[in-house]
């Protein structure tokens, strides 16, 4: 960890330089700005959801399943590019498909779908005139009097905003450059639906960082770019996703054939990773198979101060034949001397 942590950032909306990186292409600020506000200042409602996402969404029909009306609810959210999808099965990710009766695509829905299942979860409940798009709360204030929490919100009404000017020194790209985010397919041609980046056939290109977003985007650019440059700070672990498209008859026959089908599904996908498997693995993927993932968020079981150095030897060779490449680059080193890995031992 670097010290000075995440003030060595650079905030887009307070740069002079980049802040256009944050306008959205996708937004149509006449259209929102027409419509009826879906709160005034100085209104008092029930229940405010940050964030409109699938967390949000869901949330928010849960509430409405209690018996509040949707009208008691607001949610406030502030994404899209080429390769997006769904890093968790699409059966569990998705929520809500059982209420719904959709059946994904793919077994790794791509942004697409998700987008749209979002929407099609706003409409059926009622949600969709009862989100403030394009705003973000600064700041939330507890009146222990009116026992109520002030909340300021900021909406962005489109590209004239307030300007904040800040003086530093380095040297930019001047050349044609987007936030992942905020995708502009003028610039890389294709579409949201269509990955054709074919105005990037005679174009150098660069991307910034080795994320989710963009391992997922690389091998979109790959194909198109005439030459591809990856800056990368920190490695990623990339392996491989076994995306498919969805069989009708594996999903009737095998995958929601019982009432109740996604919350099994969903309570047996977390138990792999814990290792404390609950019967059949159900979702059989990578997330299941990295059976050392629960060094990360932990398990069932109680470990000791004294078992410590036992139990990291363990995760680190759990499935010692899915992750031996990997291994031989590592090494567990307690106490100054480095452990032997899985790869030695089968010598």
């Amino acid at each position: 960890m670097r010290a000075e942590g995440i003030t060595q950032f650079l905030k887009l909306a307070d740069s002079s330089q980049f802040k256009y990186l944050q306008e959205d292409p996708w937004v149509d600020h006449a259209a929102f700005n027409a419509k009826p506000p879906p709160v005034s200042d100085g209104d008092d409602i029930k229940f405010l959801v940050m964030g409109a996402r699938y967390g949000g969404l869901l949330f928010a029909v849960r509430l409405i399943k209690a018996g509040f009306r949707a009208a008691d609810i607001r949610l406030i959210d502030d994404n899209r590019y080429p390769g997006l999808m769904c890093d968790v099965e699409s059966y569990i990710y998705m929520p809500l498909l059982e209420e719904m009766g959709y059946i994904p695509r793919f077994k790794y829905a791509y942004g697409t779908e998700l987008r749209e299942h979002a929407d099609r979860i706003a409409t059926k409940w009622e949600l969709t005139d009862k989100t403030l798009f394009r705003s973000r709360c600064h700041d939330a204030e507890w009146d222990n009097v009116a026992r109520r929490w002030i909340l300021r919100i900021t909406e962005h009404w489109g590209p004239a905003e307030p300007k904040r000017e800040i003086r530093f020194k380095a040297q930019y790209f001047k050349g044609q450059h987007f936030h992942t985010s905020r995708w502009d397919y003028e610039i890389t041609g294709g579409s949201d639906i269509d990955w054709t980046l074919d105005k990037l056939k005679s174009k150098t290109v660069g991307i910034i960082g080795t994320g989710a977003t963009a391992v997922q985007a690389i091998p979109q650019l790959a194909k198109w770019a005439k030459h591809l440059y990856v800056f990368q700070r920190t490695p990623s672990s990339v392996n491989v996703r076994g995306q498919h498209p969805m069989d009708p008859n594996e999903w009737t026959n095998k995958i929601a054939s019982t009432k109740g089908w996604q919350y099994t599904r969903s309570e047996n996908f977390n138990s792999q990773p814990v290792n404390a498997p609950m019967g059949k693995d159900l979702v059989d993927d990578g997330w299941c198979h990295m059976l050392s993932y629960c060094s990360v968020i932990g398990g069932p079981g109680i470990v000791s101060p004294d078992n410590i150095p036992v139990w990291q030897r363990r995760a680190i060779c759990s499935r010692r034949a899915a992750i031996c490449s990997l291994i031989r680059r590592c090494r567990l080193i307690p106490d100054g001397r480095a452990a032997t890995g899985p790869s030695e031992q089968s010598k």
